[in-house]
């Protein structure tokens, strides 16, 4: 998945169950092989395909978190980040003088799974990135049989009780649940002299202008957490008023560097006897 996986608290046959598991989600969800089942949906001829029960399992959670998060975290982006330049696997990713031509997406209300019958309109290519990382960390997870926790470039999920580091300074004491950042500090490109990222705002098919570097938001699970990291950047300076809203605790970096809490947040740093931000 083109990130450093991490993984504390496992006995070597658990270990090697959590490789196992991340090696078969890049084969099934990765855009860049030819081979993976996303690829040979994104291809098919037909509207409606058969797919397996894993494909299945996180397209469904894909158009629930484009439902709840008001289409912001869209797995009908395909089309769109490969436009950017988004292409190829990240570290053989060059810049590329070529103009972008930005592909609308929005179009996750057009996708239907009915058991493992999948439907795409033709022109829509999809991209589960949004959650596929997040389910795999918990799924990971839950293969440990002690406390321990799951790490997937940064983004976790914690049994017994771990302290991270923050985008921005500081560390949090994560005893149970999910932390997951969403950002643009890490994967970056040039194309067409322009400054590309793989957040990708919808409506315009282009990377997201939001004013935030990095968010950085806790839940019950990495997956919950992943979804709401990527729609409160998209958000920009509603972010935060949102995840409050939703109950979420986050904290954010904006591109300068400094660092705001959202109340949530605030409020479970301020407890007499401090809560961690992940419950």
């Amino acid at each position: 998945m083109g990130c450093e996986i991490v993984v504390g608290g496992a006995d070597d046959d658990e270990l090697e169950a959590v490789q196992r598991l991340f090696a078969e989600r890049e084969r099934r969800f990765s855009r860049f092989l030819p081979t993976s089942e996303l690829s040979r949906v994104n291809a098919a001829a037909s509207a409606q395909v058969i797919v397996s029960a894993e494909f299945a399992h996180a397209l469904d959670h894909a158009l629930h978190a484009a439902a709840l998060t008001g289409g912001l975290v869209d797995p009908t982006v395909g089309a769109a980040i490969a436009a950017a330049g988004y292409d190829r696997d990240f570290p053989t990713l060059a810049d590329d003088a070529r103009p972008t031509t930005p592909v609308p997406a929005g179009r996750w209300r057009e996708v239907r799974v009915t058991g493992t019958l999948v439907t795409v309109p033709p022109d829509v290519a999809l991209d589960l990135n949004g959650v596929v990382k997040g389910l795999a960390v918990d799924d990971a997870l839950a293969l440990l049989a002690g406390d321990g926790f799951v790490s997937a470039g940064g983004d976790l999920a914690v049994r017994g009780s771990c302290v991270v580091a923050l985008p921005g300074g500081g560390t949090v004491s994560v005893h149970s649940g999910g932390l997951a950042t969403s950002g643009i500090t890490r994967r970056a490109w040039s194309r067409g002299g322009s400054r590309q990222h793989h957040l990708i705002d919808p409506l315009s098919g282009e990377p997201s202008r939001s004013g935030w570097s990095e968010v950085t938001v806790s839940g019950a699970s990495c997956h919950v957490a992943d979804v709401a990291a990527k729609a409160a950047f998209l958000l920009g300076d509603e972010g935060p008023g949102w995840l409050d809203r939703n109950g979420l605790p986050a904290r954010f970096v904006d591109r300068d560097g400094n660092v705001t809490a959202n109340l949530a947040w605030r409020r479970s740093i301020a407890a007499p006897t401090p809560e961690p931000a992940c419950t």
